[in-house]
């Protein structure tokens, strides 16, 4: 009997195939998401994807990183003309934090939330669950990968994915 593979290796291998060298730029922004923006933003919005211009600029100053990068951000549609009004001190936090200019630009992705869902407490794991999915990504030496993996996971059992 063949048994099954664990999926956070195939995902890590994915994710840096696609993204590249901005695979660790994108995991730090995830991982560090609410201590940038604050922890009433980090809730309901999500970086969603960075993208970069092709080639280096003449004279770039950071030759060895990204710049003018153009960060995704998806959120609720409710919340999309405070966050765009914030959105020039967003991206200062976000270059800071890197300690240069990887974002030029932010682009709001909104959607339309459902009331009801965001008053009910998120669904919580068993701890069968819980261990279960800690056991999976435990072996994943990026600690902003194995955790954006376990949220996955979490998201995806406690929305009916999985048993």
């Amino acid at each position: 009997m063949r048994h099954p593979r664990t999926l956070a290796p195939v995902i890590d291998k994915v994710a840096r195939a696609a993204l590249g060298k901005d695979w660790n730029l994108y995991a730090s922004l995830l991982e560090h998401w609410r201590e940038i923006v604050g922890k009433d933003y980090a809730k309901s919005t999500t970086p969603v994807k960075i993208i970069f211009p092709k080639g280096k600029k003449e004279g770039e100053k950071w030759a060895h990183h990204k710049t003018n990068g153009s960060l995704t951000i998806r959120l609720p549609q409710g919340l999309a003309m405070e966050f765009d009004f914030i959105s020039e001190q967003i991206k200062k936090r976000i270059n800071d934090f890197f300690g240069y200019e990887a974002i030029h630009k932010i682009i709001l992705e909104t959607y339309y939330a459902d009331k009801k869902s965001e008053d009910l407490p998120p669904p919580t794991l068993s701890p069968a669950q819980k261990e279960g999915l800690e056991k999976e990504v435990k072996n994943i030496e990026n600690s902003a990968l194995r955790e954006v993996l376990q949220q996955l996971g979490q998201s995806i059992w406690t929305s009916g994915g999985k048993d």
